[in-house]
């Protein structure tokens, strides 16, 4: 099993992530310790995805990570289950006035998430992280709270957090309310939702991150092999959004 390298800014210098990180097909995980913002901001404008673990020895670590596949969806391959076809044919979007929106501060997200997940990578360390990183709309990262608030029960019922880069949108972790029948499948309602709204404000495509999962590619995610992804990450990450009413 490859060690896990400590990362530094030095190596994200464009002629070192390109000869030496991306080339390593078998290094797949870094670590850093500082959790400066404007790191974790170049190492996701980089393509690394950063979660973050609780070492016994050095405490909370970031944990930077160059996948070997990626879950890509691209907008034509959005996939609508039946049981999500039903709930959107029964009435119950109407009933419950929802209203999905993206939102500069995840703080609410960030809460939910906590809450949602037993075992979570999401540290307090990590919260403080995201907390500080730039969420103004910035083309070049600004992280995102996507919330689906119910009208009718004044309440988030489903949510994740993300950052945008250029025409990219990439998620980090999301949440549903599983206890809730008459709120089944508004996860997925929310993921769908997502994907028209990104798709309507000129993003090329969304990463989904870890390929493994089977929501993904039941949403319609396609399985992207690290090479592929980052000719299309290198290729989207410094464009511009065009929304489709300004073309």
């Amino acid at each position: 099993m490859p060690s896990i390298y400590r990362i530094t800014k030095s190596l994200l210098r464009d002629d070192v992530v390109r000869a030496h990180l991306y080339a390593d097909l078998d290094q797949e995980f870094y670590w850093d310790d500082s959790w400066d913002p404007e790191f974790y901001v170049e190492l996701a404008r980089a393509g690394f995805i950063s979660i973050a673990i609780d070492d016994s020895e050095l405490g909370p670590l970031l944990l930077p990570q160059l996948q070997p596949s990626y879950a890509l969806l691209d907008w034509e391959n959005l996939h609508y289950s039946r049981n999500l076809q039903r709930l959107l044919r029964s009435g119950r979007l109407e009933d419950e006035q929802l209203e999905l929106r993206i939102v500069d501060s995840p703080e609410r997200v960030l809460e939910r998430l906590v809450a949602y997940h037993e075992e979570n990578w999401i540290l307090q360390a990590y919260q403080n992280l995201v907390l500080k990183l730039p969420s103004q709309g910035d083309v070049l990262f600004s992280v995102r709270g996507v919330e689906l608030w119910s009208g009718e029960r004044d309440e988030l019922v489903a949510g994740e957090i993300g950052y945008t880069i250029g025409r990219t949108y990439t998620s980090l972790s999301g949440f549903c309310t599983p206890d809730e029948p008459a709120l089944r499948h508004f996860g997925t309602l929310q993921m769908v939702l997502l994907a028209g709204m990104l798709q309507e404000r000129g993003y090329a495509f969304w990463n989904l991150g870890h390929s493994i999962q089977d929501y993904k590619k039941a949403l319609g995610a396609r399985v992207t092999p690290r090479e592929r992804f980052l000719e299309r990450w290198l290729a989207a990450r410094d464009g511009t959004p065009e929304p489709r009413n300004r073309r």
